[in-house]
């Protein structure tokens, strides 16, 4: 007798003592499908898996061709590693961001915040390495939703506890943001931990008030804002620029005098 009919010998019992009354060829039958299926499903998840990995990078290397904070490389005074450094930092926030984006459920929202930083950043005079790193920055500040279950961003209506949880993704960045090389990553901790703060000490996590709240974290509360109201939502439509910019406006004590003052000419 062989291996396999020895094997068989001192399984059959066992299976006909767990479904008496069932032939062993139709559990035999049912098992071998049973395994198809679930092989089936785990090659289906890995097909889906790899092709929005390559939708996520495809999209995000067609946007970056033409980002303005990239294409300024060139032009800083600094080595070409130096310079190389930057790009592949700006590739790295793109593809982040476009993740965040497409678990979050909102369309192009670290773009169009992060285009709008990097214009506040040329507008104000800040020099162009901070302003790429700024802009960077601001493309994966809400990389601690990452770590929040994606059902709470398709629900209109939230419990106590939900808010709260996602009010709690500003501690939640740390470890998505440790690619990050060492020497520039307090911008971008700032930028994740701070970016809800208001200028009037009203904000969250710390209560920080005006110029205690870092500069960058600053510029993404009235970018951040402005595209939220610009956006549809579940439960509403999308306000027009002029009516977003009003309603900045009318809580301006949220904001930076002089950033706000910027937005009706960037949009």
């Amino acid at each position: 007798m062989n291996e396999k009919d020895e094997i068989a010998r001192e399984v059959l019992p066992f299976i006909e003592d767990l479904f008496p009354g069932v032939s062993i060829s139709n559990v035999i039958l049912v098992v071998k499908y049973l395994t198809v299926a679930l092989v089936s499903a785990i090659g289906i998840f890995i097909l889906f898996y790899a092709v929005a990995r390559i939708f996520v990078r495809h999209n995000s290397e067609r946007y970056i061709k033409n980002l303005e904070a990239l294409l300024s490389i060139d032009n800083l005074n600094a080595d070409e590693e130096k310079k190389k450094q930057l790009k592949n930092l700006i590739l790295q926030c793109v593809i982040l961001g476009t993740k965040i984006d497409f678990h979050t459920n909102r369309k192009n929202n670290s773009k169009i915040v992060s285009q709008i930083v990097w214009k506040m950043c040329r507008k104000t005079g800040i020099e162009v390495e901070t302003a790429i790193l700024y802009t960077c920055a601001s493309m994966i500040y809400d990389a601690g939703f990452l770590d929040v279950n994606s059902s709470y961003f398709h629900t209109e209506v939230l419990s106590a506890k939900e808010k709260k949880l996602l009010r709690s993704h500003i501690m939640g960045s740390y470890e998505h943001l440790l690619f990050i090389p060492e020497e520039i990553r307090n911008i971008f901790f700032n930028a994740a931990m701070f970016h809800h703060e208001n200028y009037n000490g009203t904000g969250y996590p710390e209560g920080l008030s005006k110029n205690d709240i870092p500069e960058v974290a600053q510029m993404i509360r009235v970018a951040e804002s402005y595209v939220s109201l610009i956006s549809r939502r579940s439960y509403r439509l999308g306000f027009s620029k002029e009516e977003a910019v009003n309603k900045l406006i009318k809580n301006s004590a949220f904001y930076n005098p002089e950033f706000l003052s910027l937005i009706n000419k960037i949009v």
